[in-house]
C-alpha cells in the first residue's frame, strides 16, 4: 500500500511539473515518406494500408495564438511510387458540423477550411509548389518564390478528393512528379510545409513554428526524406485548341467592312516539353485569349500611360522567373518611386502603334490588337542552383484597311513584324542567403524600309513612332546579414539602349518619359542628330527582417536617357529617389488587439541637376482586433517643391504643398457577409482638394454562390490641370510658349461587380462587370506667367480675354497672339463585362463559353447626374462578342 501511495505521489508530481510547451522545439522537423508498391485510389477515404501506419502530427498555431498547440488534431501521411507523390490527411474536429466547405472555381480563396501541402522539390529554401484543397473538394495551387511571395497563375495537373464524417474531414492528393522540378539523384531531401486552416476560428496551423516577428516561409520548411529510386519524368504536354466567335457591333454598323457584325474561327496549340530533369519549354502557336477578363475602364489625364495587369495565361503562368530587382528583402517600400521594368509582358500583342490617318473613321478596319504568331518560354534550373528563364515572341505585321473616295480598298501598315526576347538568370548561394542574377532584353522590328509616322512635330515633319531595336541589361542580387538573417540588402542596376531613325530619336527625347526639350534643364540636351539613346538606372535597399522594431531604406535613380518601353515600362526618368522608414509591430496578443503595426517614412526626389522635385513625410499603420475586424490608416504631408513635369516639356514651376489621409475598416472576413470600406481626403495650399469613398461587400450565399460588389466615388478639384501648350515667340518669359491650364472639377463613380457560381469545382460560371463614370468640368482657364512660380494669368483678367467659343487673346491687344482652344469638358461612361462558363471536363482539358460586353456613351459633357448618365449608358448601343474555346490536354 505504501508503494502504491508513493507511486501515485510521484505521478502527481510529474504531472504538476510537466515541462511547459515550447514551440521553439518545432522549428526544425522531419517527415519521412513511405514507398508504396502500387498507386493509391484517390477518393478521400483513407482506407488503404498506408493510413494504418504511423502519421505525422503536432501542428503549431500561426494565428490567432502564435506558438500555441493547434486547437484540433491533424494527422498526415506522405508516400510515393514511381510516378507521383501521395498526401493523405485526417483533420480531426470536435465540432464536425461547423466544418466549412465551399464549392468554387479553381484558385479562388473561398474562406473555407483548408488543407495545404507545400513542396520545395529543389530544396533551395527559396521556392515551392503549393497544393490546397477544402472540404468540398475545391482546389487551389500556387508557386512560392523569394521565400515568402506567391503566384497563383500556375495551374498544375493533379488530383484531390475529400470526405466529411462525424470525426472531421479527410483529404487525399496525388501529385505527379511531372508537376514538380528536381534533378537526378540516388536519394532526395525535399522541403515540405503542411498547413491547415480552420475557418470558424480563423486559425492557421503550421507543421513548423513560424514566429510572428520573424520573416521567411520556404526557408523554414521541414525536411521530406526517404525518397529514393525515382527518375525525373519526361514532361510532354500538348494542348491544341479550337475557337469560334460571333460579334454584334453596333458601333461599326456604318462601317462597310463590318456592317455591324463579325465572326471568326481560330486554331492553335500550346506545347510543354521537358529538357533534361529541370528545364521546361512552353510554346504557343497562334494563341487565343478570348476567355480573358476585360480590362477595367479608366480615364487618364496625366502624362503617364495606364498600367494593366497581365491576365493572359501563357504570359502570367510562371511569370515569377522574370521577377527582377525585387528579391531578397521581403519589404519593398516605393514612396514616390515608379520602378522601371525591363519586361512588361503587355507589350507583346498590344494594340498597333500606327494609325491610318488618311482613312475616314466610318470605313476603316483597324486591328484592335497585334496578332502573336508564336511564342516560347524556357524555365528551370541548371547546374549548381542556377535558375534560368527565357522568352521569345514574334508578332505579326498588321495593316489597317480602308476605302478611298474612289471606292477602292487600300491598306496601310500600322505595326511591323516584331520579335521580343527576354533572358533571365539567377544564382542562389548558401541556401538563398546570397543571390546574383541578370536580365537581358532585346526587341527588333522588321521595318523593311516602311516607317510608321504619327502627328507632325513642331517643325511640321512627320514623327516616326517606333524604334528599330531596343536592348536592356541589368544585374540584381541580395545578401542576408547576420546569423539569423536579421537584415537583408538588395539591389539592381541596369542600362538601356534604343536605336532608330533621327526622327524617331528626336521624338523619343521629347516624349513623356524624358522631356529633353525642357528649356531650363541644363543637364540634358535635345539632339536632332541622335540615332540611339542610352541610359542607366538602379536601386539599393535595406530591410530589417526580424524583430519588433522595423527599418527600411532605399536609394534609387533613373537617368534622363533610360528607356525600356519597347519591351518594358518606364514611366518617368531624370529622378534620384531616397527614403528612410522606421516602424514597430506589436505581435503579443492582448485582450482586444491581436496585433498592430505602425511606420513613418521620409522621402525626397531630386533630378540630375539636384533640384528637389518631391518632399514627403508619410505614415501608415494597421490594427487587427481579436474579433477579426481591422482598421488601417495612412497620411502625410508633401512640401512645396519644383515640378519639372507639370508643363510636359516646359520649364519648372512650383508644386504647392499639400496633405493627404485615408482610413479603412474591414469586418470579420470569416462571415458569410463581410465588407471593407475606406475614405480618403487630400488638400493643397492652392485650395485644390480630393475626396474619395470606397467599399467592397462580399456575400457568400450558401456553399456555392459568391457575389462581391465594390462601389467607389471620387470628387477632385484640381486647380492646375494641364490642357495644352501654344507657340508664341513673343512670350519670352516662358521660352516662347504659353502653357494653358484650367481648374478641373472631376467626379468619378463606378463599381466592380463579381459573380462566381460553381456548379461543381470543375464546372463554374464567373462574371465580372464594371460600370464607370468620369465627368469633368473645366473653368478658370489660365497660363503660367513665369517659370519657378505659381503665378497665373487668368484669361478674362489683366486685359486678357476669352469668349464663349474659347477664343483666347492673352494680351488683349492685337489678334496676333490670339489662339483657339476647344471645350475640354467630358462625360465618359462605360459598361464593360465578361461572363465565362468554364468546364474542365478532363484534367487540363477545358471548354470556355464567353460573353464580352463593351458599351460607351459621351452625352452631357461636364455635367454629372448619376441617374441620367446611367440611363443614357444603358440605352446606348453596345458591342457584344460571343466566343467558344475548346482545348484538350495530352500529356504524361
Amino acid at each position: 500500500m505504501k508503494k502504491l501511495i508513493l507511486l501515485l505521489f510521484c505521478l502527481s508530481l510529474s504531472l504538476a511539473y510537466e515541462e511547459p510547451f515550447d514551440p521553439n522545439n518545432y522549428r526544425v522537423r522531419e517527415v519521412k515518406t513511405t514507398r508504396i508498391p502500387a498507386p493509391l485510389e484517390i477518393d478521400g477515404m483513407l482506407d488503404e494500408d498506408l493510413y494504418s501506419g504511423p502519421s505525422v502530427s503536432n501542428f503549431i498555431q500561426y494565428e490567432p495564438f502564435n506558438g500555441a498547440k493547434a486547437s484540433q488534431k491533424t494527422d498526415m501521411w506522405i508516400a510515393y511510387d514511381d510516378e507521383a507523390i501521395y498526401v493523405g490527411a485526417r483533420m480531426w474536429d470536435t465540432d464536425p458540423d461547423s466544418i466549412v466547405g465551399r464549392i468554387g472555381r479553381r484558385d479562388a480563396f473561398l474562406n473555407a477550411d483548408i488543407f495545404e501541402v507545400i513542396i520545395d522539390s529543389y530544396h533551395d529554401k527559396r521556392s515551392g509548389f503549393s497544393f490546397q484543397i477544402n472540404p468540398a473538394g475545391s482546389i487551389r495551387d500556387e508557386v512560392y518564390y523569394n521565400d515568402t511571395w506567391t503566384d497563383d497563375s500556375w495551374d498544375g495537373i493533379w488530383e484531390g478528393k475529400t470526405t466529411i464524417d462525424d470525426q472531421g474531414w479527410t483529404a487525399e492528393m496525388r501529385i505527379p512528379f511531372s508537376q514538380l522540378r528536381f534533378g537526378e539523384k540516388d536519394e532526395y531531401v525535399w522541403g515540405v510545409l503542411p498547413t491547415r486552416y480552420i475557418q470558424r476560428r480563423g486559425e492557421w496551423d503550421y507543421f513548423v513554428y513560424f514566429p510572428l516577428d520573424e520573416s521567411g516561409a520556404m526557408s523554414r520548411t521541414a525536411d521530406l526524406t526517404n525518397i529514393h529510386d525515382i527518375d525525373p519524368p519526361k514532361r510532354r504536354e500538348f494542348l491544341p485548341y479550337f475557337s469560334s466567335g460571333v460579334s454584334n457591333l453596333p458601333s461599326l454598323k456604318e462601317n462597310p467592312f463590318f456592317d455591324g457584325r463579325d465572326s471568326n474561327i481560330g486554331m492553335g496549340a500550346d506545347l510543354k516539353m521537358g529538357i533534361g530533369a529541370n528545364l521546361t519549354v512552353d510554346a504557343t502557336i497562334n494563341p487565343d485569349f478570348g476567355q480573358v477578363e476585360a480590362d477595367p475602364s479608366s480615364i487618364n489625364l496625366s502624362d503617364h500611360e495606364t498600367f494593366y495587369s497581365e491576365k493572359r495565361p501563357f504570359f502570367s503562368e510562371g511569370r515569377n522567373i522574370f521577377n527582377f530587382g525585387n528579391s531578397g528583402p521581403t519589404n519593398n517600400f516605393n514612396i514616390n518611386w515608379s520602378e522601371p521594368r525591363f519586361f512588361y509582358s503587355r507589350r507583346v500583342g498590344r494594340a498597333p502603334q500606327g494609325w491610318a490617318d488618311s482613312a475616314p473613321d466610318d470605313s476603316l478596319n483597324h486591328p484592335y490588337a497585334t496578332r502573336i504568331l508564336g511564342a516560347a518560354k524556357l524555365s528551370g534550373k541548371v547546374g549548381d542552383n542556377w535558375s534560368i528563364g527565357g522568352l521569345s515572341a514574334l508578332t505579326n505585321r498588321e495593316y489597317a484597311k480602308y476605302y478611298n473616295p474612289e471606292g477602292s480598298v487600300l491598306d496601310e501598315q500600322v505595326e511591323p513584324f516584331t520579335t521580343y526576347n527576354v533572358l533571365r538568370s539567377l544564382k542562389e548561394i548558401d541556401d538563398g542567403r546570397y543571390g546574383l542574377g541578370f536580365m537581358s532584353t532585346y526587341t527588333f522590328r522588321f521595318m523593311d524600309g516602311i516607317g510608321l509616322f504619327g502627328d507632325l512635330d513642331e517643325a511640321h515633319n512627320s514623327v516616326e513612332l517606333l524604334s528599330d531595336q531596343a536592348m536592356g541589361f541589368g544585374v540584381d542580387g541580395w545578401a542576408f546579414l547576420g546569423e539569423n538573417k536579421d537584415w537583408a540588402l538588395g539591389g539592381w542596376a541596369g542600362v538601356s539602349q534604343v536605336s532608330g531613325s533621327k526622327s524617331r530619336m528626336y521624338d523619343l527625347q521629347q516624349n513623356q518619359s524624358h522631356y529633353f526639350q525642357r528649356p531650363d534643364a541644363d543637364h540634358v540636351d535635345l539632339d536632332t542628330m541622335l540615332t540611339s539613346l542610352r541610359g542607366h538606372a538602379g536601386r539599393i535597399k535595406i530591410n530589417k527582417e526580424n524583430g519588433n522594431v522595423l527599418f527600411n531604406g532605399a536609394l534609387g535613380w533613373i537617368s534622363p536617357g533610360f528607356e525600356s518601353n519597347d519591351l518594358g515600362l518606364t514611366w518617368s526618368t531624370d529622378v534620384i529617389n531616397k527614403h528612410i522608414a522606421v516602424g514597430y509591430r506589436w505581435t503579443e496578443r492582448g485582450e482586444f488587439i491581436r496585433g498592430a503595426r505602425a511606420d513613418i517614412a521620409y522621402a525626397t526626389n531630386h533630378d540630375f541637376e539636384n533640384v528637389k522635385t518631391a518632399d514627403i513625410l508619410f505614415g501608415m499603420g494597421n490594427i487587427r482586433f481579436v474579433n477579426f475586424w481591422s482598421v488601417n490608416f495612412s497620411g502625410g504631408y508633401s512640401g512645396e517643391v519644383m515640378n519639372d513635369r507639370a508643363l510636359r516639356g516646359g520649364p519648372r514651376v512650383i508644386e504647392v504643398a499639400g496633405d493627404f489621409f485615408d482610413a479603412g475598416l474591414s469586418s470579420d472576413y470569416r462571415k458569410d457577409i463581410s465588407f471593407h470600406t475606406s475614405v480618403s481626403y487630400g488638400s493643397e495650399t492652392d485650395d485644390g482638394t480630393s475626396r474619395g469613398l470606397y467599399a467592397n461587400v462580399n456575400m457568400k450565399l450558401g456553399n456555392r454562390m459568391n457575389i462581391s460588389f465594390g462601389p467607389n466615388m471620387d470628387w477632385n478639384t484640381d486647380k492646375t490641370q494641364y490642357i495644352t501648350s501654344i507657340e508664341d515667340s513673343a512670350n519670352t518669359g516662358m521660352y516662347g510658349k504659353r502653357y494653358v491650364f484650367g481648374q478641373l472639377e472631376q467626379t468619378t463613380a463606378g463599381a466592380e461587380i463579381r459573380l462566381d457560381y460553381p456548379i461543381s469545382p470543375r464546372f463554374t460560371v464567373q462574371g465580372y462587370f464594371q460600370p464607370y463614370f468620369a465627368v469633368g468640368s473645366y473653368s478658370d482657364f489660365k497660363e503660367y506667367k513665369q517659370p519657378e512660380s505659381n503665378d497665373f494669368l487668368v484669361y478674362g483678367e489683366e486685359g486678357s480675354t476669352i469668349d464663349e467659343d474659347f477664343i483666347v487673346d492673352p494680351t488683349g491687344g492685337t489678334d496676333e497672339d490670339a489662339f483657339e482652344l476647344w471645350d475640354p469638358d467630358f462625360n465618359y461612361k462605360a459598361l464593360v463585362g465578361t461572363l465565362v462558363l468554364r468546364w474542365e471536363f478532363s484534367p487540363g482539358s477545358t471548354m470556355y463559353l464567353v460573353w464580352t460586353h463593351n458599351g460607351t456613351n459621351f452625352e452631357n459633357p461636364g455635367h454629372f447626374d448619376l441617374s441620367r448618365d446611367l440611363n443614357n449608358l444603358l440605352k446606348s448601343d453596345a458591342d457584344d462578342v460571343f466566343a467558344l474555346k475548346l482545348s484538350y490536354w495530352f500529356g504524361q
